[in-house]
C-alpha cells in the first residue's frame, strides 16, 4: 500500500534546432505525474534565459514582458472516449490567438489517458493572427515542432513503460 503513496514525478528535457534558418530553437521540458503530462515548450538556446537565440552581437531586443515564461499561453486538455473530441479549456492567453489549446487537444487525443498541460512561450512572430509581425515560415515552423514534440513525448512514455516491466 505504501507503493501508491511515494512520489512519482519526472521531469525530462530535451532541445530541437531550428527547423528552418530564420525560425527558433525550441526547448521541451516534460513534467510527469500519474495521468498527467505538464509540458512547457519555449524558444531559445538550450539552457538560455533569453526568449530568442542570441546573435553575434548579442542578445536581440524584444518586447517588454516577452520571454520564456510559464504561462504565457496555457490550455489543459483531457482525452474522451471513442470519436468524442477531447475536452479543452484554455487557462490563459496574453494576445488573440489561441495556439496551446487546438495543440494540447491534439495530444490529449494521441496520448490516453493523461491529462494535457501545454504552455508555450513562443515569439509573437510565431503566433500572430495576421500581418507584418507574423514570420512567413511561422506554420511550417510550429508544424515541425508540434510533430517533434509528439516523438518526443511518445518516446518517454515508452521507456518509462519499458522501465517498469
Amino acid at each position: 500500500m505504501s507503493g501508491d503513496l511515494e512520489p512519482t514525478t519526472q521531469v525530462y528535457y530535451t532541445h530541437l534546432p531550428a527547423p528552418f534558418p530564420a525560425s527558433p530553437a525550441f526547448n521541451f521540458q516534460l513534467t510527469r505525474m500519474k495521468d498527467t503530462l505538464f509540458v512547457w515548450v519555449g524558444t531559445g538556446a538550450p539552457g538560455s534565459d533569453d526568449a530568442d537565440d542570441d546573435g553575434p552581437d548579442g542578445p536581440q531586443a524584444r518586447e517588454e514582458g516577452e520571454g520564456n515564461r510559464l504561462a504565457s499561453e496555457w490550455a489543459v486538455a483531457m482525452p474522451s472516449a471513442g470519436n468524442i473530441p477531447a475536452t479543452a479549456t484554455p487557462i490563459f492567453r496574453s494576445g488573440a490567438t489561441d495556439t496551446a489549446l487546438p495543440m494540447a487537444q491534439r495530444l490529449a487525443k494521441r496520448f490516453p489517458p493523461n491529462q494535457i498541460h501545454l504552455s508555450l512561450s513562443l515569439p509573437s512572430n510565431l503566433t500572430a493572427p495576421a500581418g507584418p509581425s507574423l514570420d512567413p515560415y511561422a506554420s511550417k515552423a510550429l508544424l515541425a515542432m508540434e510533430k517533434k514534440l509528439g516523438v518526443w513525448l511518445a518516446e518517454v512514455l515508452a521507456a518509462e513503460a519499458a522501465g517498469k516491466q
